[in-house]
C-alpha cells in the first residue's frame, strides 16, 4: 500500500468517526431536551392534577363498569350451568381523564413549587461550593475526562452507518429467513387445523385465540410472548381463518375460531383441509376415453360429461413475523 493510500484510509476512517461523533452528540442533546420536557410536564401535572377528585372519578367509573358487567356474567352462568367455572378477575374501568384544577390555581402552585425547588438548590449549592473550589487545580483533568465520556457516549448511541456498495455481497441473504418464517406459518396452520378437527370430532363449536396461542407456545411453534391476542387475530384473518368476535367456551366469551365458519371459509371441514395442507388431499385422476378399435371410426358421444371441478385448495398462509419464530422449536409435521 502506498503512502497516499494510507493517508486516504486514515482520513476516511477519521471522517466516519467524526460523523458518528456528531450524530451521536445530536442524539444525546435530544435526550437531554427530552428529559427537560418530561420534567416540566411532570411538574405541571403535579401542580394541576387534583388527585383526590381523580381518584373519586376513577372509583365511580369502576363501580359503573362492575354494575354493567354483572348481568352479563349472570346470563352466561345460567346458560352454561354444566360447564366448569373459574374465578374471573375484578372488572375495572379504563383510566379516567385526570381532573385538573383551574389554570390560575395551577400556575400559583407551580410558581410556589419552583420557588421552593430553587431555594433547595441554592442551599445545596452554597454548602457544596467550598468543596467545588478545592477542585480548581483539577479542572483540566475533569474537562478531559468529561469530554472523553461524552465522546464515548456519543459513539455508543450514534446510528449505524449505511452499508457500503462494496459490502453488498457480504450482506446476509434474506431468503433463508423468509423460508423459515413460511415454514413456521405452515406448522402453525396445521396446528390450528388439528385443534379444529379435534373440536369437530368432540362436537364442540370452537376455541379462543388466547387458548390457541398457549397451545402453540406449548408445542414450540411460537416463541413465548412473541404474539399477543391482537397480533394473532391479524395473522389469522390474513391467513384465511375468519376470527369470530364472540365465541363462548365454558361460559367465557372472547375472540376465537368457530369450526363452522372456518369450514365455510375454507370450503371443506378442518380434517380435509389439514390433509390438503399436508399434501395428502385426495385427487380424482383424469378419466381417459377408451381408444376405438383399428379401422372403426370413433364416434363422439352426443353429450360429453363435463370435467369435474377441482376441489378447493387452501390459500394459506401468511408468513409469521420474525419475532414470533425466534427461539421456537420449529417443529414441522
Amino acid at each position: 500500500m502506498s503512502t497516499v493510500e494510507e493517508v486516504r484510509g486514515i482520513t476516511r476512517g477519521g471522517g466516519a468517526a467524526f460523523t458518528a461523533l456528531w450524530s451521536g452528540s445530536m442524539v444525546l442533546c435530544g435526550k437531554l431536551c427530552g428529559c427537560g420536557t418530561s420534567a416540566l410536564k411532570w411538574a405541571w401535572d403535579q401542580a394541576s392534577v387534583d388527585t383526590e377528585a381523580t381518584a373519586a372519578k376513577q372509583a365511580k367509573a369502576d363501580k359503573k363498569a362492575q354494575a354493567k358487567a354483572r348481568p352479563v356474567k349472570k346470563a352466561a352462568a345460567d346458560e352454561d350451568q354444566d360447564d366448569e367455572t373459574e374465578d374471573e378477575p375484578e372488572v375495572s374501568a379504563p383510566p379516567v381523564v385526570p381532573v385538573r384544577r383551574p389554570v390560575a390555581e395551577s400556575l400559583g402552585m407551580l410558581v410556589l413549587g419552583g420557588v421552593l425547588a430553587a431555594g433547595a438548590v441554592g442551599t445545596v449549592g452554597t454548602l457544596v461550593w467550598p468543596y467545588v473550589q478545592e477542585l480548581a487545580p483539577w479542572r483540566g483533568v475533569i474537562a478531559t475526562v468529561g469530554g472523553l465520556a461524552w465522546m464515548v457516549a456519543a459513539w455508543m448511541v450514534a446510528p449505524s452507518p449505511a452499508p457500503a456498495e462494496d459490502d453488498a455481497e457480504q450482506l446476509p441473504d434474506d431468503a433463508a429467513a423468509v423460508t423459515q418464517e413460511g415454514t413456521a406459518a405452515d406448522a402453525l396452520a396445521r396446528h390450528i387445523l388439528e385443534r379444529l378437527a379435534e373440536l369437530a370430532e368432540q362436537g364442540r363449536s370452537g376455541l379462543h385465540v388466547t387458548s390457541l396461542i398457549d397451545s402453540a407456545q406449548e408445542d414450540g411453534l411460537l416463541a413465548p410472548g412473541a404474539m399477543d391476542k391482537a397480533a394473532m387475530r391479524a395473522w389469522l384473518d390474513a391467513s384465511g381463518f375468519p376470527v369470530t368476535k364472540s365465541v363462548k367456551v365454558k361460559g367465557d366469551v372472547d375472540y376465537g375460531l368457530r369450526v363452522d365458519r372456518v369450514s365455510e371459509a375454507l370450503g371443506m371441514p378442518p380434517e380435509q383441509a389439514l390433509a390438503h395442507l399436508s399434501g395428502e388431499g385426495s385427487s380424482t385422476p383424469a378419466q381417459t376415453a377408451p381408444q376405438a378399435p383399428a379401422g372403426t371410426p370413433s364416434s363422439a358421444p352426443e353429450s360429453a360429461p363435463a370435467p369435474a371441478a377441482p376441489e378447493p385448495r387452501l390459500t394459506l398462509v401468511k408468513p409469521l413475523p420474525a419475532a414470533a419464530v425466534q427461539g421456537s422449536a420449529q417443529e414441522v409435521a
